[in-house]
């Protein structure tokens, strides 16, 4: 479905790129012409795709079944995160369950079903908002309760890393905290509609990495119930705001996010085109890209090359700062006349460029952590990145007309 494309292209290959993926994904029943008010893409579920929610500051990252982890810049809070679902004397595992992904700008929704009930997971990570909301819309015949599991992987992204970690379940949130031994850093995921919960064990015959969080049981009909993950580079008190603050403002937040990605689209160029895959195609490039933007807390904002799961490791795909994708992108966002955005790119370019004027090749999302110019290889490695900046500013300049941004530089 939607891929987070390498950005190393211009907008021409990322369209080809994204026409290919969608024509794919489009069955014939949802052939219908889509537009920016209804940009909705759907199709029965492969096991084997990637899916993401992303945000500028978290992602939720992982396959069509439904298995995740979640990142909260530049920390990784736990992986494979699933549900399984309680009915009668069975209980039975999402994976297995999973019919239907349906994935729009602002979310994917992964449709679970049986004969007695259907669940719809919805992820979604606001954009500029340090956590991810995951909505779960119950519709059953059947009494049926809902389990979220998931393993702690409570660490920061490579090559940086914390000591001693650990997890505790607090009773006043009704969730999990994640912790660290300073108290520096922070993690929390948990439900208002908790019912109960195991946390993981360790003894001389036998241990679980598994945390579980088992939600309200729903004996009938339609309910909605929520899972918010969030964290925080400083401390346990700061993620206990951002975890309130999503449940507090959850609808909002929601309906702001589709409403974004609408805006972004009105606010760049459109074409209208003859033929529905094309014209989706288009416009799920432009999203596609402006999903690259990260805002580091460390580091500031830029754009980075790609996403995937990092399943036991500590790097998610591309989700680094690249100097030559960020580049090669600013080309495709100046055709769109997103100015605003390459303004951005380059100002993070040149906040790391060497003093000898050498442009960057990757700047991790933890590099103020560790001597990563120093003592990594890969600070400067690249030497077509230095050439490309000179075009790329003057593709931005001469589209633009920024004489002050050229000058100031």
């Amino acid at each position: 479905m939607r891929k987070a494309l390498a950005s190393c292209c211009s907008l021409v290959s990322v369209l080809l790129l994204t026409l290919v993926s969608f024509s794919g994904t489009a069955s014939a029943q949802n052939s219908a012409p889509l537009s920016a008010e209804n940009l909705e893409l759907k199709r029965p579920v492969r096991s084997w795709e990637f899916v993401d929610a992303t945000g500028s500051k978290a992602a939720l990252l992982g396959n069509e079944t439904g298995l995740l982890e979640a990142w909260v810049y530049p920390l990784k809070l736990f992986r494979n995160f699933t549900l399984a679902f309680h009915v009668k004397d069975q209980v039975l595992p999402a994976e297995e369950m999973a019919r239907e992904v349906i994935v729009r700008p602002e979310s994917t929704t992964i449709v679970y079903a049986s004969a007695l009930w259907t669940v719809r997971e919805t992820l979604l990570v606001p954009p500029e908002e340090p956590g991810a909301i995951i909505r779960l819309d119950i519709d059953t015949f059947a009494p049926l309760q809902v389990e979220a599991k998931f393993v702690r992987d409570f660490q920061l992204m490579w090559p940086a890393s914390i000591g001693g970690t650990f997890i505790d379940w607090d009773n006043k949130l009704g969730g999990y905290i994640l912790g660290h031994e300073e108290k520096k850093y922070a993690g929390i995921i948990g439900s208002p509609s908790t019912a109960g919960h195991r946390l993981e064990f360790l003894s001389n015959a036998i241990s679980s990495d598994v945390n579980i969080l088992l939600l309200k049981p729903v004996e009938k009909g339609h309910v909605t119930q929520y899972i918010y993950v969030t964290g925080s580079v400083s401390g346990r008190s700061e993620a206990e705001l951002r975890y309130r603050h999503l449940i507090e403002n959850s609808q909002q937040l929601q309906e702001s996010a589709a409403q974004y990605y609408k805006n972004f689209l009105r606010r760049t160029v459109s074409l209208e085109l003859p033929d529905a895959k094309l014209q989706a195609a288009y416009d799920w490039s432009r999203i596609s890209m402006y999903q690259g933007i990260v805002d580091n807390p460390f580091l500031g904002r830029g754009l980075i090359a790609g996403y995937r799961t990092s399943g036991f490791s500590q790097r998610p795909g591309f989700a680094w700062f690249f100097g030559r994708d960020s580049l090669w992108t600013d080309f495709a966002f100046d055709s769109i006349g997103d100015f605003s955005t390459t303004r951005a790119a380059l100002e993070f370019i040149f906040k790391y460029q060497r003093e000898d004027g050498k442009v960057e090749h990757e700047v991790s999302q933890t590099a103020t952590l560790v001597p990563w110019f120093k003592d990594f290889p890969y600070g400067y490695a690249s030497a077509d990145a230095t050439p490309l900046l000179i075009l790329a500013m003057n593709d931005y300049v001469t589209g633009s007309g920024d004489l002050t941004f050229l000058n100031l530089h």
